[in-house]
């Protein structure tokens, strides 16, 4: 079996697997990418890749690996190529696809080559740079920009464009459109934050400080695909060290309106599933509340009837019935009351549907549980206090989540815990006492907005805490829905 590389694409088998075009290979280096993860490649890389094939975008990425764990040879000895496969529902219908992604030219180590990374900087030719670090390392903030290289993130950050800056007199022309990936609420705004702080604390020039703001535009983004990461050697002819697998579903919203930063960002012409647009607030909503509430609602439900993967929710029809009443005839209509448009709402929600049936991923409700309590209080609070500012009753369908959440973190409590669950210390102050649902549920150390201000909520889920314990689950979705 040959192994993956640009010597051996004439002998894949074009009509199974797309194949980048030999131009790829001439065109110049465009941006800067820090992190080599699985969703980076299986996401703005790809959008990249697809841009070059069409003769839209023409740049590739050179790609900062700032980890100390294994090296890049894999990338070098495949010449940076992988292959991504896509696979699951879309429209109902399954799909897939295989591509062999070329948006990636080399792989530099942070540790081994940050003289060659700091010369790309130089590069007028660099545009754009992209990062998905990890959640708590876009918020480090140790070491110097003179070390090498520095510890942070930021501060790796500080030391290129600081190097940038130098090489070019602080033309304001040679600023980057820079655009953070972790989930971060705000992500460009905390980085450029930590870059800023860092440059003062080092004693950097105003003069660099004010090029950072005016020539630099920072861009808020927000992406959405489950890449779950490598693939069986079973799928391909060929040997692929780098070959990742992704969900057909895809949006990289990205926060700007800026027409100059458009222009760079051309690749975004080739999908409309990269969205420019002046507030990513819209789609983190949707994500939010039609996607990550419904996870957690059903979580508790899931793990009460014995249903271990997410795709297995649909294998019942009971089941199945609650999700869509759920979505459709709860938090849709909640999501619409704060401004968003049902020709958004309508297909994300049915999109959800599609992510959620996906027979390709093996996604454990257990996973799900982890940090239920605060997952509850983020994502399903607010749409219970957007649905009291419109009905006075409390919606059925969202108490029944509530009830088998009591029911499960109620086990967590007098059992061997099976996921971690932060509240759990605070939760088990009440197993003592008799009313344990409204004790857990009015704890103010528990909610931002403890759920007894709402008539009615708590004594329904009481009401449907009792059923299940007496009736099950699934005789109890049935009954109340």
């Amino acid at each position: 079996m040959m192994n993956l590389d640009k010597q051996h694409l004439a002998g894949i088998n074009h009509q199974e697997i797309e194949v980048p075009m030999e131009s790829i290979f001439n065109m110049p280096e465009r941006v800067i990418q820090f992190g080599t993860g699985a969703l980076l490649r299986g996401l703005p890389d790809d959008y990249i890749h697809q841009a070059n094939q069409k003769g839209i975008f023409n740049g590739r990425i050179v790609v900062v690996k700032s980890t100390r764990t294994g090296n890049t040879s894999a990338f070098d000895n495949q010449n940076g190529l992988y292959t991504l496969i896509t696979r699951g529902m879309e429209k109902g219908k399954i799909k897939e696809l295989k591509c062999i992604n070329a948006s990636i030219s080399r792989v530099l180590s942070a540790h081994d080559s940050w003289e060659e990374i700091l010369t790309t900087a130089t590069s007028p030719l660099i545009s754009i740079l992209i990062s998905n670090t990890t959640e708590a390392g876009l918020l480090e903030l140790g070491g110097t920009i003179d070390d090498s290289p520095p510890t942070s993130f930021a501060a790796k950050v500080t030391a290129y464009l600081y190097h940038r800056f130098s090489h070019f007199n602080g033309d304001n022309a040679k600023g980057l459109v820079i655009i953070p990936t972790e989930l971060v609420s705000d992500n460009a705004k905390v980085l450029k934050h930590n870059i800023v702080w860092i440059a003062e604390q080092q004693k950097l020039s105003k003069d660099f400080i004010d090029w950072i703001d005016k020539a630099n535009y920072f861009c808020n983004s927000l992406v959405d695909r489950i890449v779950p990461g490598k693939v069986s050697e079973e799928d391909l002819s060929y040997r692929d060290q780098l070959a990742i697998m992704a969900e057909p579903y895809k949006l990289w919203a990205i926060e700007s309106d800026n027409q100059d930063v458009k222009n760079i960002l051309s690749f975004a012409l080739v999908d409309s599933t990269v969205k420019i647009v002046p507030s990513i607030a819209q789609y983190r909503e949707l994500k939010l509340r039609l996607l990550n509430a419904p996870h957690i609602l059903c979580c508790g439900i899931a793990l009460l009837s014995n249903t271990e993967f997410v795709k297995g929710f649909f294998n019942n029809e009971i089941l199945d019935r609650y999700i869509q009443y759920l979505l459709f005839k709860e938090i849709s209509p909640i999501v619409e009351q704060s401004g968003i448009s049902h020709e958004l709402i309508q297909p994300f929600g049915e999109a959800v549907i599609d992510r959620f049936k996906n027979p390709f991923l093996l996604h454990k409700w257990q996973s799900i549980a982890f940090q239920y309590t605060a997952k509850l209080n983020m994502r399903v609070c607010p749409l219970i206090e957007q649905w009291y500012s419109k009905k006075p009753e409390p919606p059925v369908g969202i108490a029944i989540g509530l009830a088998a959440y009591i029911l499960v973190i109620r086990h967590q409590i007098t059992t061997e815990p099976s996921f971690q669950d932060d509240a759990t210390l605070i939760i088990s102050r009440h197993q003592e006492y008799p009313n344990l649902t409204t004790r857990i549920l009015s704890d103010p150390e528990i909610w931002d907005k403890p759920l007894h201000n709402y008539p009615g909520l708590i004594s329904l889920v009481h009401t449907i805490v009792n059923h299940i314990e007496r009736q099950g689950i699934l005789a109890t979705i049935n009954h109340f829905l």
